[in-house]
């Protein structure tokens, strides 16, 4: 090589800042290098791979390199192409680009010695890039380069701008470039200076390179960004899960191909790297939930989830999925469940969306209209609004899956009875006096001013096993009926619950059956409702009433006072067994005064063995 052109490659390492140095770093590829890595076999110019003072590939930075002879793919997604409006880079994009000239090396397709300024383009180099170093020519799992940053409130009012991004501060090594200000590699890698490792242009100690231009929402206070529990990522130094933070879940080369959003893994995969089992300490375990008999679809739907998914357009049938964030917001969420009794959300669900259900004047019937609420915080947010975003009218019309029920009709304040979820017993409009159960027919804490209380979904809905972490993750019970007792409306035998059951401490009723996690129906040989104690199965004629007989089999609420249901129901508040009292009977039913007032009249049923009431019933 004439060495004439040394003295223009020392000026124009030169015009680097003093403290950059290539030389002796993995970028020198000089014979005469001190690396381990790949170098000529007899080339000692440090500078000439990668520029030339003549016949440059491009003016910028007098490029000496040659360009795979492929077509690259690129990084796109839901949140980038259709809701910022972005388009996806193109190969034009790439080739007028900085990031082009680092993938002259790095797409594992050009080689190393590849260059414009000798003939025949090629210098001959001994070794080659480590599968770890060479990015390829699928950008589609690399942090989005030739994207353009454009901060600000975004959509709708600014189309294409984001709200949790920023431009780099004044003074920040972290670049972007143009007047679009554009992503390139070396907006986070400077190829002179390897002071901080990958070259990267600062060190990402605390993500302070990801935060020069990512600034999520409520992240500094959520549970994640104050973990100090220290543990060992694949393929990094021991670390915390604070230090590490975006780096926990998120991989800027070589992220997962299964998800967007250059995820570590597909998504409830990339939770488990913490909330697995063993569960990282101070971490909740959560995957041995997902294999219990009745959970969410987290493990067994995938590709459908979208960020960000702003209404019910991919909620319905065909689309319906449950993965992680679609209740937890990793950036937002903090540790802590919800407050029992109460209806508002727990600290773990911050940054989590649901819907608000309105509501027209009649009984039984589906919401009018849903608001989108984000819960900002723990106190004006409620839990069921979570629940509806999936489980009602708002993501499936008038054609609810199979299994499934509309939530919005069953919780509906208009009707006669519902669980207090959505209102008090007290403020069920549609309820007639006296709406609340007495004190001695709750237990605690559900017996302390009832009436005044809501409760969640999550208090039926969770593991069958008291010490599992809280939530609707996954339960051994249909229905993901919450432990300790969690059989309904069959008992663990699989026939209906009776009376007599409970009247001769039967079948484990104490310890097996759901309705008394929170109704104490039978206690020292009293029964708390005369009702119950009129037809527990003792007294001549009287049969083996089971509990269906009288009450619906979807408890969430019922059209009738009492959660009574009419033999006129279908399925599934019905359970239309083939016996005459294991399906709803009851054509008539008018609450009493109190638990102890009940009488015949009260009742009309026209099924064997039954009486007939008088009077007015509910509709």
């Amino acid at each position: 090589m004439n060495n004439i052109l040394l003295p223009a490659f020392i000026l124009l390492a030169g015009a680097l800042p003093a403290r950059a140095s290539v030389i002796d770093s993995k970028h020198d590829l000089a014979a005469t290098s001190a690396t381990s890595g790949p170098k000529a076999v007899n080339e000692t110019l440090t500078c000439l791979f990668c520029h030339t003072m003549h016949k440059p590939a491009q003016m910028s930075a007098l490029w000496n390199r040659v360009g795979a002879p492929v077509d690259f793919t690129f990084y796109s997604s839901n949140y980038l192409n259709n809701y910022l409006g972005m388009k996806t880079p193109t190969m034009s994009d790439l080739n007028a680009s900085k990031t082009k000239l680092c993938l002259s090396c790095h797409d594992g397709v050009t080689a190393l010695g590849a260059v414009f300024s000798v003939a025949p383009n090629t210098l001959e180099v001994t070794g080659g890039l480590g599968s770890s170093k060479v990015i390829g020519t699928n950008l589609a799992n690399d942090h989005p380069v030739l994207y353009d940053v454009k901060p600000g409130a975004g959509p709708p009012a600014q189309p294409g701008t984001n709200p949790e991004i920023q431009l780099p501060p004044a003074g920040d090594p972290v670049k972007v470039y143009g007047d679009t200000n554009r992503v390139e590699c070396t907006s986070c890698h400077d190829p002179h200076d390897n002071t901080y490792g990958s070259f990267l242009v600062k060190s990402n100690a605390n993500a302070a390179l990801c935060t020069s231009c990512h600034i999520k929402t409520g992240y500094t206070s959520s549970a994640h960004a104050v973990s100090n529990t220290v543990y060992t990522p694949a393929g990094a130094a021991a670390t915390t899960v604070a230090e590490f933070s975006c780096r926990n879940c998120h991989k800027v080369h070589g992220a997962s191909s299964a998800q967007a959003y250059i995820m570590r893994d597909a998504e409830e995969n990339t939770c488990y790297n913490c909330h697995g089992s063993p569960a990282l300490l101070g971490a909740k375990s959560i995957k041995n939930l997902f294999a219990k008999a009745s959970k969410h679809p987290t493990e067994t739907v995938s590709g459908v989830h979208k960020n960000p998914e702003l209404d019910a357009s991919n909620l319905g049938l065909g689309k319906r999925h449950a993965e992680c964030w679609d209740c937890h917001n990793p950036h937002r969420a903090r540790i802590g469940t919800h407050a029992t009794p109460g209806n508002g959300i727990g600290d773990s669900l911050l940054g989590a969306w649901g819907v608000e259900p309105t509501y027209g004047a009649g009984a039984w019937l589906a919401a009018t209209s849903y608001v989108r609420q984000v819960f900002n915080d723990t106190v004006n947010y409620k839990e069921y609004q979570l629940c509806f975003k999936c489980h009602s009218y708002y993501a499936f019309g008038t054609n609810p899956p199979a299994n499934s029920t509309d939530q919005s009709i069953e919780f509906n304040p208009n009707n006669r009875s519902a669980h207090p979820v959505r209102s008090s017993a007290n403020d069920q409009a549609g309820s007639v006096a006296p709406k609340a159960l007495a004190a001695a027919q709750m237990s605690a804490p559900w017996n302390a001013s009832p009436g005044a209380q809501t409760m969640t979904c999550s208090d039926c809905h969770a593991s069958d096993v008291t010490s599992d972490p809280k939530g609707p993750h996954g339960s051994a019970a249909p229905k993901m009926l919450k432990g300790p007792r969690r059989y309904w409306p069959n008992r663990a035998s699989g026939t209906p619950w009776t009376l007599r059951d409970i009247k001769d401490g039967a079948n484990s009723w104490s310890s097996n059956l759901f309705c008394v996690n929170c109704h104490p129906l039978y206690t020292n040989g009293n029964w708390k409702n005369k009702a119950h104690d009129a037809h527990e199965g003792r007294r001549a004629g009287d049969k083996d009433i089971q509990c269906v007989a009288c009450h619906v089999v979807v408890p969430h609420g019922a059209k009738r006072s009492r959660m009574i249901g009419y033999a006129s129901e279908g399925a599934p508040y019905n359970y239309g067994g083939a016996g005459t009292y294991d399906r709803l009977v009851i054509d008539g039913f008018r609450k009493a005064s109190g638990p102890n007032n009940y009488s015949k009249s009260n009742c009309n049923s026209r099924a064997t063995g039954c009486h007939s009431g008088s009077g007015t019933f509910d509709p």
